[in-house]
């Protein structure tokens, strides 16, 4: 297998009968409406890519999911006349597909750990996570007899032990962060930077845990950190927020059986070749962007924003969601300043506010932003989830818990706001049993984590007797019911005397830190 990086989390893979490309994100305009960049940058080499593209053999994308450092229109179109195949997971919605459709392609749906063969050797297997907001998927990509597994930050550090047993040869994740919590988040600095450093290092120990187990021959740190020239420095460097880059990260990670391999766009892996972590921009670096580039935010007007068209979009979303039974959620707050928006889920209302004389709520969650923000949310064409990762919104809520159905109604489309609730709910309910190193007492435990259904049964339990889901590093405290450490969540945690195991065989056993 011939391995060429794009930048990101794009790869060339080309064998004897097969090429594949997996998401392309070469653009020039960056992301989120301007504010996330490619580092180091990558549109240079499109026309490349294409030029590689242009061949006689059976040329297959895949496209893990459709956040748009990962689905670039641009780039797509650009290069949809040298693709034969187009691969993208089955989720419920149907989102990108349809927009692969659009675009001209012949597309292939997958559904989870089913296999698409392109000829009796070559095949790709997808593993999916579909629930609530989180759609996202890795691919085990099999050519001229080699493993590439491209997990890209599809959070699936749970279900790695289906591969500990194949000889993988390449494996591409994400070690750096993407979302907006605590960046976007009002609060102290230090605050910030100790909610961060947690955060890198639960998925750094992730990241670490599974290079143990899968023990890829070649390591290949990608799918982040994007760069931010047109929001504050900092970010761009890294310091003190979850964008950490390759130079942040090597020693935790480092791994006497696995080489890491740390490509610049455009390199390939070749035998013998030494690579040296690539570290953030300078402050030179990012003004040079910010002349050679045009950010699509700041072209957008206060003028544009018309109060009624958000109070239909809003509308959609809670009519969707009425007759679900979900438990009473904060109150969301729209905030532009002089007016803004309340939305009250459980009672299903939205009413316009004055601040001047509104009182705000004991529990809540309020979104600030310009009236150029609010009205990229007024506009059906746009996704809220990307005008979110667009990072120009500030976010403060009481009490300071994650409200799982919150997050789907603010991350989710109208199309698949309803599934996000109902899947959410749907979290199966079968019992394992833990034991608890800082008592050793045993606890029976949900066996699903409630925020985005992750198999606890070889999750871990630290020295405080704090359960950590290996999806997104939950905390649930076992000696107080199971009750979630930073989320309106619980594993309905209960002692028992004896060690029960389940009755299905499904390989449930006891747990201690260092398992």
């Amino acid at each position: 297998m011939k391995v060429t990086f794009y930048g990101h989390n794009c790869f060339l893979l080309e064998g004897n009968n097969a090429v594949f490309i997996t998401d392309p994100w070469l653009t020039d305009k960056g992301a989120f409406f301007g504010s996330w960049y490619q580092w180091p940058v990558n549109h240079h080499l499109k026309d490349s890519l294409i030029e590689k593209l242009s061949t006689n053999i059976e040329t297959i994308l895949y496209i893990s999911h459709e956040h748009q450092d990962h689905f670039d229109r641009e780039t797509l179109k650009d290069i949809q006349p040298y693709i034969n195949k187009c691969i993208v997971p089955d989720y419920a919605d149907k989102f990108l597909y349809n927009e692969m459709l659009a675009l001209g392609y012949e597309v292939i749906e997958l559904s989870d750990q089913s296999k698409h063969y392109f000829n009796k050797d070559d095949y790709l297997e997808l593993m999916i996570v579909d629930t609530g907001v989180n759609h996202d998927s890795a691919a085990l990509i099999h050519i001229n007899r080699e493993f590439f597994f491209n997990q890209n930050d599809c959070k699936i550090f749970d279900r790695l032990a289906y591969l500990a047993d194949l000889d993988i040869n390449y494996y591409a994740v994400q070690f750096s962060g993407a979302t907006w919590h605590p960046i976007c988040y009002q609060m102290a600095d230090y605050q910030k930077a100790s909610i961060s450093k947690k955060k890198v290092m639960a998925k750094l120990a992730a990241v670490r845990n599974a290079i143990k187990l899968i023990k890829p021959k070649y390591y290949l740190p990608s799918a982040g950190p994007a760069i931010f020239p047109f929001l504050e420095e900092s970010l761009s460097f890294g310091i003190d927020s979850i964008f950490i880059h390759q130079s942040d990260m090597e020693t935790y990670l480092k791994s006497a059986e696995t080489e890491f391999v740390y490509l610049k766009p455009g390199e390939q892996i070749l035998n013998n070749y030494t690579t040296v972590p690539i570290g953030p921009p300078t402050a030179a670096d990012l003004k040079v962007m910010k002349r050679e580039f045009l950010c699509e935010f700041e072209t957008i007007s206060d003028d544009d924003f018309n109060i009624n068209n958000l109070v239909n979009e809003v509308c959609k979303r809670v009519e969707s969601i009425k007759e679900i039974k979900f438990g009473t959620c904060p109150i969301i707050i729209f905030d532009w300043k002089d007016k803004g928006l309340e939305i009250d889920l459980t009672k299903g209302t939205v009413d316009i506010v004055d601040f001047s004389t509104y009182e705000m709520p004991s529990s809540f969650m309020k979104i600030s932003g310009s009236k150029a923000y609010f009205s990229l949310m007024s506009n059906p064409s746009y996704r809220w989830q990307d005008i979110a990762l667009s990072l120009r919104a500030s976010v403060q809520r009481k009490p300071d818990m994650l409200n799982t159905f919150v997050n789907i109604f603010l991350f989710s489309d109208p199309s698949n706001i309803r599934s996000g609730f109902t899947t959410t709910l749907d979290v199966k309910d079968d019992r394992i049993v833990v034991i608890n190193p800082k008592n050793g007492k045993n606890y029976e435990i949900n066996r699903y984590c409630p925020h985005n259904g992750a198999d606890l049964k070889d999750a871990t339990v630290d020295k405080e007797g704090n359960l950590i889901c290996p999806r997104h590093s939950w905390l649930f405290d076992l000696e107080n019911e199971g009750r979630c450490l930073t989320a309106e969540a619980s594993l309905y945690s209960k002692e028992i005397v004896e060690t029960i195991t389940l009755c299905d065989n499904l390989s449930a056993r006891l747990l201690t830190q260092d398992k």
